[in-house]
């Protein structure tokens, strides 16, 4: 037993009092005689002995009152365990991820979630509360469960490091307390919980929701298989975590004009592809669609397929170019072919795609054109002649490290580095053992970005800023690179990356960067619009175009167009990432130094029980009361 107010004990000195009394109350007898001498003995002595057991009885129910009522002043209690009498203090993260869609009795996890927490926080207490996309660390319990009822999912996860780290913030302001973190999700293999807790610092508390065997079918991606002038094929992946025992319909619409719908059940490793031939025309707002009970942030896949515009590359060549007038062909792509001497400045500035193919000499005009034509974002090629006369103004001008001495020695190319940007997604596999170019004589350069190294690590093709520099001549007298495999993939991936498309559709949350081929003017800018939502995204302005960056842009999955105030310049497409769509939990009754719970219910009444305090001072208000009885019974009473 333990005492809200132990400094009220020393009044228990207070029984001095009524013991002093007794013990010093001196009562003297007048003699009287009688008659009868014997008998009156006798009387007196029976009396004095009544009154003293009646003087000792009434004592001892005085001490007890008074030091019943001194007990119940000290307020005295029993605690249900040692942390009943620290400070607790809960911080609660609540996932609010994609996965949490998952129905339970006719409800998702993450509403059914967040009704138990609404029937367990307690007003008088104050919670620390936070989810994927917002924290609510400074909100009264009255507040959080306003703000609880208007949690939305989204599609972003936070892994158990950045939890952590959000945790430790918060308990820094509470030392030595009861500090506990609950964690309340579904625990996919996406927050990548370690198989050890360090829980010095505060106590884990895993609250997982699950349900039993969901199925879940999703719409995984689309592609462009091929096309023509007249159609092209369209290619829907799809995805399942179990064995599909009826078809599965998918329907393709163009706004809600129906393109195709046709049905597919043969998934081989969960996995499935569905092909469309559709027409080759523009689809502004196209959306894929299927029916599923599992997750429904899935069921639908938004896309668009603008009019192409060509990519507009221009050849400035001293030697033979003809290798790349077979690479870069239309509709991809709009060549213009010059001489060093006769060149249209005005194609020139407009170009998306310079290459100089061994140009011997350099105007200090071509020189400073290309130089604010790099600076607007245009992709620069540049391969070099036998002899690199005045080559040194332009590489450095350009940020590219100068040629050195040439030496002539054969080399063979045989490294390629495939983790380069320019290489994504070009080859399905890396291989070691190909058919090496080689080059007879080549320029020592230093290896700053390397794409193609020889044999001995030195660099044959690098870039810097989306300049790329050749470090020998590739002439058919001095290399046979043009008639190896790399020549196509090469060219034609510094063709593309030149113009970034606008794809089929990009994912939301991510760094896209879009060029949109629109000359603005001074303050105009371009605007990301769907409905009522109007956004402004990260934008820089070029001659010939803009690219946008949506990186910093919070954007749903849907269709939208891109406009120039009134005027509709294109479409684009955002899908949410499909990750949650795995289904992959983690095995938490692994992992050492955590509580794991069913229920947000079942943490609260452990929490709840633990913090039990049993209060003592009504009952002792209750005998002092009784005592005080007992005291006025044997006054009256008691002869």
């Amino acid at each position: 037993m333990q005492f809200q107010h132990p400094e009220l004990l020393y009044a228990l000195f207070l029984l001095l009092i009524p013991l002093i009394v007794h013990l010093f109350r001196l009562r003297k007898f007048q003699r009287e005689d009688f008659t009868n001498v014997k008998f009156l003995k006798k009387v007196i002595q029976e009396t004095r002995q009544s009154s003293r057991l009646k003087k000792f009885l009434i004592l001892i129910t005085r001490l007890l009152l008074v030091g019943c009522l001194v007990l119940a002043f000290a307020q005295p209690f029993i605690p249900a365990s040692d942390k009943a009498l620290q400070d607790s203090h809960t911080l609660i993260y609540l996932d609010n991820s994609f996965s949490m869609q998952a129905s339970k009795r006719q409800s998702s996890l993450l509403q059914s979630s967040v009704n138990e927490l609404l029937e367990n926080l307690k007003d008088e207490n104050q919670y620390g509360f936070f989810t994927n996309d917002s924290d609510l660390f400074n909100r009264s319990t009255i507040e959080l469960k306003k703000e609880l009822q208007e949690i939305e999912f989204i599609d972003k996860q936070l892994d158990f490091r950045e939890i952590n780290l959000k945790a430790e913030n918060y308990f820094k302001k509470y030392s030595g307390t009861n500090k506990n973190l609950v964690i309340i999700s579904d625990f996919q293999h996406s927050l990548n919980i370690p198989s050890t807790i360090d829980n010095k610092s505060f106590n884990y508390n895993f609250v997982k929701k699950e349900v039993q065997a969901l199925e879940n079918i999703s719409l995984d991606s689309v592609f462009i298989e091929d096309s023509n002038p007249e159609s092209l094929s369209l290619n829907i992946q799809l995805k399942t975590n179990i064995e599909i025992k009826e078809p599965v319909t998918i329907s393709i619409f163009n706004n809600e004009k129906l393109l195709g719908r046709n049905t597919i059940q043969n998934f081989e490793d969960g996995l499935a592809t569905i092909n469309f031939r559709l027409q080759n025309e523009k689809i502004s707002n196209g959306r894929i669609e299927i029916e599923d009970s599992g997750l429904w942030y899935d069921n639908e896949l938004f896309f668009n397929i603008n009019e192409k515009q060509p990519i507009k590359v221009v050849i400035i060549s001293g030697s033979d170019f003809d290798f790349l007038n077979r690479i870069y062909t239309i509709p991809e792509f709009e060549t213009s072919n010059f001489t060093p001497n006769q060149i249209d400045f005005n194609q020139l500035n407009t170009a998306n795609l310079i290459v100089l193919n061994e140009v011997d000499q350099i105007s200090s005009s071509l020189l400073n054109n290309l130089s604010n034509i790099q600076n607007n974002g245009a992709s620069l090629i540049i391969i070099p002649p036998e002899e690199t006369i005045n080559y040194s103004p332009i590489l450095n001008k350009l940020g590219l490290p100068s040629l050195g001495e040439k030496l002539e020695d054969e080399r063979l190319i045989t490294r390629i580095e495939y983790d380069h940007p320019l290489f994504q997604s070009v080859f399905e596999k890396r291989t070691e053992n190909f058919e090496y170019p080689k080059v007879l004589s080549y320029f020592n350069a230093a290896s700053t970005n390397p794409i193609l190294k020889y044999e001995d690590g030195q660099s044959f093709l690098l870039e810097s800023n989306s300049v790329y520099l050749f470090t020998a001549p590739i002439n058919t007298k001095n290399s046979n690179f043009t008639n190896s495999p790399l020549i196509v993939p090469v060219f034609y991936q510094i063709g593309l990356n030149a113009l970034k498309r606008n794809q089929l559709y990009f994912e939301t949350g991510k760094e896209n960067k879009v060029d949109i081929p629109v000359e603005l003017g001074k303050d105009q800018v371009l605007h990301i619009k769907n409905g009522d939502i109007d956004i402004i995204p990260q934008q820089q302005n070029f001659s010939n175009r803009v690219e946008i960056n949506t990186s910093t842009v919070a954007l749903e999955a849907g269709n939208y167009e891109i406009s120039n105030t009134s005027t509709n310049i294109g479409n684009i497409s955002f899908n949410y990432d499909r990750s949650e769509s795995n289904l992959t939990y983690t095995d938490i009754s692994a992992i050492n130094n955590l509580k794991i719970y069913g229920t947000v219910e079942e943490y609260f009444s452990e929490l709840n029980a633990a913090s039990q305090i049993t209060a003592l001072w009504k009952w002792f208000v209750i005998f002092a009361l009784i005592f005080l009885l007992i005291e006025m019974l044997l006054i009256k009473f008691f002869k």
